[in-house]
């Protein structure tokens, strides 16, 4: 069956760095070529597992030890460093190993580079790194296996995508994903290697972490008409704010990309942008996970909203579109969450019969932006939904994703007919 939703989705910002395979296909396989893909796909979840929770610590550690002085393998803010200048070149040097690695073919060599560039303050999410890291593991271990070049590629396929299972417990996004971006073609022979290697990943997310929801804040409450007009809002301004940043990523990438014809090393300018605004606003630095909990709990002031949906996004979307690393997870939730918040919270007050939550505000803002930007609407909306275990967070983030998702899909087939006329 081919997949229309690739025309559509290969458009969008995307999720890992550009570097990766091509999509592909195990078209016509026998049953058991399937299963002995699905079996090969279950130990590359297996080994992604425990390297991606690796590279969680790994990132930590190094964020720990440049901005505090210590190793620390827990995540730790960097806004109370005193580093003082020093900020300004710890992200560089950080962009210094991955770009010098970053000649070498080899993901696994890539994705070091990368866990490197994250933990000395560069603003990606550990997601990015990990996947592709797991992907590489998956090319290997196809080779290891004796598969066939577009075994291989449906294997990177499977280890990239099993990542969400293992760092956000959602199995089904991870398997939506693959649907979504990664499979030109849908074939039972494709898809089930990607679902078993989902599933593997998130038994060891469960394993290792319990069945808490990796988002977890107070009880949601029931929807309302007159809230769900605001979350609406939200997610219409959220949703073309993430068409801006999806069309900034690929300007930045051409830009960078005619510089780094003369030199390489030009990539380092977008590294230097992240130390200066570093500098001035540390809380953009790193992955900056421990803000996730504070926005949906509304513990954050109007200072921390500004830096984290603005301040933050412009040293992601350059750092990411320079260096091409894809836009991750993490710092889309982020950023979408604190722009959320921001519309929200003086919506609010303009119309106080609106009765908006902080909580779902702050998803809606999440789902928008992850679902305008990747354009993966289904991934988004089962994400957020994995990701919480709140049946209440349901109806605003499927109108927030799909609201994202027309926004997006409407301004390019605007712009085509247009081309053609």
């Amino acid at each position: 069956m081919i997949n229309k939703l690739y025309a559509i989705t290969k458009n969008g910002l995307p999720v890992v760095p550009a570097a990766a395979y091509e999509p592909a296909d195990v078209p016509g396989k026998k049953a058991s070529r399937t299963l002995y893909l699905s079996v090969a796909a279950i130990v590359v979840a297996a080994g992604g597992a425990v390297a991606a929770w690796g590279i969680n610590v790994i990132i930590h550690a190094i964020a720990s030890l440049v901005y505090y002085g210590e190793i620390d393998t827990a995540y730790r803010g960097i806004e109370n460093t005193e580093r003082e200048l020093w900020i300004i070149g710890i992200p560089v040097a950080g962009a210094l190993f991955l770009v010098a690695i970053a000649r070498y073919t080899s993901f696994l060599l890539r994705a070091l580079g990368l866990t490197v560039a994250i933990g000395a303050g560069n603003p990606l999410g550990v997601e990015n790194a990990a996947m592709l890291f797991n992907g590489g593991l998956g090319a290997w271990i196809g080779k290891l296996f004796g598969c066939t070049s577009d075994e291989c590629r449906l294997l990177f396929t499977a280890g990239m995508c099993s990542t969400l299972g293992s760092l956000f417990g959602a199995p089904v996004a991870a398997v939506l994903l693959a649907l979504e971006v990664f499979l030109a073609e849908w074939t039972l022979a494709s898809i089930l290697p990607v679902a078993a290697a989902a599933a593997t990943a998130a038994a060891g997310s469960y394993l290792y972490r319990g069945t808490t929801p990796v988002l977890s804040f107070t009880a949601l409450p029931a929807m309302s008409a007159k809230a769900m007009i605001g979350y609406m809002i939200v997610a219409v301004i959220v949703g073309l704010w993430a068409r801006l940043s999806t069309a900034l990523y690929h300007l930045i990438g051409k830009w960078f990309g005619v510089l780094t014809k003369y030199n390489a090393w030009y990539l380092l300018l977008a590294a230097l942008l992240t130390g200066i605004i570093g500098y001035i606003f540390p809380r953009i630095l790193g992955t900056g996970e421990g803000y996730v909990r504070d926005l949906l709990e509304a513990h954050v002031t109007l200072a921390i909203l500004f830096t984290l949906a603005f301040m933050k996004w412009i040293a992601w979307i350059f750092f990411s579109g320079a260096n091409k690393t894809g836009g991750g997870i993490i710092p889309l939730l982020i950023i979408g969450g604190a722009l959320g918040l921001l519309i929200g919270a003086p919506l609010q007050m303009a119309f106080p019969s609106l009765m908006i939550n902080a909580g779902i505000v702050v998803l809606v803002g999440m789902g928008a932006m992850l679902a305008g930007t990747s354009r993966a609407v289904l991934t988004a909306i089962i994400l957020l939904l994995e990701m919480t275990h709140d049946i209440n967070a349901a109806l605003p983030a499927i109108l927030a994703c799909i609201l994202a998702y027309g926004i997006a899909v409407f301004k390019r087939k605007k712009r085509q007919e247009l081309t053609r006329a």
